[in-house]
């Protein structure tokens, strides 16, 4: 009983949880300034939206780059000081740097010269975010080695990160033009930002010692361990069919403007609908004692398909219908939000379990790839279907009639499609938290490979 009690004991402190928690709050000030206003502040300094499509495909180019290679550095470098620490603290220079230098675009320079500063800060932030989110979501497998607690961990940083995203979407729409406009409001975050995050770089303490760092992980192992894990590919690729559509981030601020017809709407109505989703949050980790975390997860997408087509037919001429659907459609989005990050740890054990490779690196650089890519595509897409449905660039501009309409069932439809096309993908995933726990076992010696397989059966 002893044993028992003390393999059920939290390995990490309150403080190292609460500063989890600030860093994710401060990461997410500066994700979700890039995710939703991104598009906006560069059609307001008038880049074409059609351009603006491009230039979020080009940078992915090199996205598709760096991720990959940042994720081998990370499992082959050998700091004196911990696997992903080091790293966190080098992103602390470059994130606020590059945040601030995409939205400092001069007005009164010319559209090339808007277009390659928006792709040479754009290429810098997306280089400086690889630097620092493979290496805070791995950071949980050294910090611990109980599931219960990495669950726990993954949990506090998706609330922290709602709460993150939720002072972008309160405060930029509601203060930006009060503030002097989108470079003061920019900065400001960007310092508010920076202090939540320095908490963790010196707080944390990487205790798990990573397996076999003393061998080199060859670039054959990495492709081996991508090869060999099903599960990750099946995740990954559903998330990111789904997430190509989720234009809902890219339009917020159109939305409030063309068809609430005030951008300040989009703060009101973001405080008002925080409630349920925020609440939804945080019941994730008790109704996981319960209830497997991907079934929870498959159904809650379930659930934002329907409300998202309850939400369109109900349409948009009476702002407290539109509040009212908004919150119903904050319950699966606060629980998704949490959900969707808790299954990369579940796949690198998976991954270690059957190619015997523990490059924890290569899966996390596959998970921050994959959001960054769905954050450009789910942007390309979004801009590529503001030119098609007519808009035109440059703040305060006067759209044509029937504007509003079209981009109303852009902004409610496109989710609810991609969501729908990954259902059947998603359908496929079959890593239950009592399987992953037994891998665990078998990765750490507690359990032979030989026990594991009876216990597992056909995985």
């Amino acid at each position: 009983m002893g044993d028992a009690a003390a393999e059920q004991k939290d390995l990490t402190s309150v403080g190292e949880k609460a500063s989890y928690g600030l860093y994710f709050v401060g990461q997410n000030i500066f994700y979700f300034l890039i995710v939703m206003f991104l598009v906006p502040f560069f059609t307001d300094v008038g880049i074409p939206a059609i351009t603006v499509a491009g230039l979020a495909l080009v940078v992915k180019v090199w996205d598709a780059v760096n991720d990959p290679i940042f994720g081998g550095i990370v499992d082959k470098v050998k700091f004196k000081k911990g696997k992903f620490l080091p790293w966190l603290r080098i992103s602390l220079i470059f994130i606020p740097l590059s945040t601030v230098a995409i939205f400092a675009i001069p007005t009164g320079i010319s559209i090339s010269l808007k277009v390659a500063w928006a792709a040479i800060a754009y290429i810098l932030w997306d280089t400086s975010y690889t630097i620092c989110d493979v290496p805070v979501y791995g950071i949980v497998t050294t910090m611990t080695d109980r599931l219960h607690e990495r669950t726990t961990l993954m949990a506090i940083a998706r609330i922290a990160a709602g709460v993150g995203s939720l002072a972008v979407t309160v405060t930029v729409p509601m203060i930006r033009s009060l503030i002097g406009g989108w470079l003061p409001l920019v900065a400001t975050l960007s310092g508010i930002a920076l202090l939540t995050m320095c908490p963790l770089c010196f707080k944390a303490k990487e205790r798990i010692e990573v397996r076999n760092r003393s061998e080199d992980i060859s670039v054959k192992d990495m492709f081996r361990f991508l090869k060999g894990n099903k599960y990750m590919l099946i995740y990954w690729t559903a998330f990111i069919l789904a997430r190509t559509f989720d234009v809902g981030y890219v339009l917020n601020m159109y939305f409030a403007r063309y068809n609430l017809g005030d951008e300040k709407l989009l703060g009101t109505i973001s405080m008002i609908t925080a409630l349920p989703s925020l609440i939804a949050a945080v019941l994730v980790p008790f109704i996981c004692k319960r209830v497997d975390k991907f079934k929870l997860f498959f159904w809650s997408t379930l659930g934002s398909i329907v409300f998202a087509v309850a939400s369109y037919f109900a349409g948009y001429g009476s702002f407290t219908v539109v509040v009212i659907f908004a919150a119903l459609r904050g319950i699966p989005y606060g629980l998704l939000g949490v959900l969707m990050f808790m299954f990369t740890p579940d796949c690198v054990e998976y991954g270690t379990y059957k190619t015997g490779v523990p490059a924890s690196g290569i899966a996390f650089s596959l998970q921050t790839f994959s959001q960054k890519l769905l954050a450009a595509l789910s942007a390309a897409v979004g801009a590529t279907a503001l030119s098609v449905i007519g808009f035109i660039e440059g703040e305060g501009a006067v759209q044509a009639a029937g504007f509003a309409d079209k981009l109303f069932f852009v902004y409610m439809l496109f989710p609810a499609i991609g969501s729908l096309i990954a259902l059947p993908l998603l359908s496929r995933y079959k890593l239950t938290d009592k399987k992953v726990g037994i891998m665990i076992k078998a990765n750490n010696g507690e359990i032979t490979r030989g026990e594991a397989e009876k216990l597992l059966g056909d995985i």
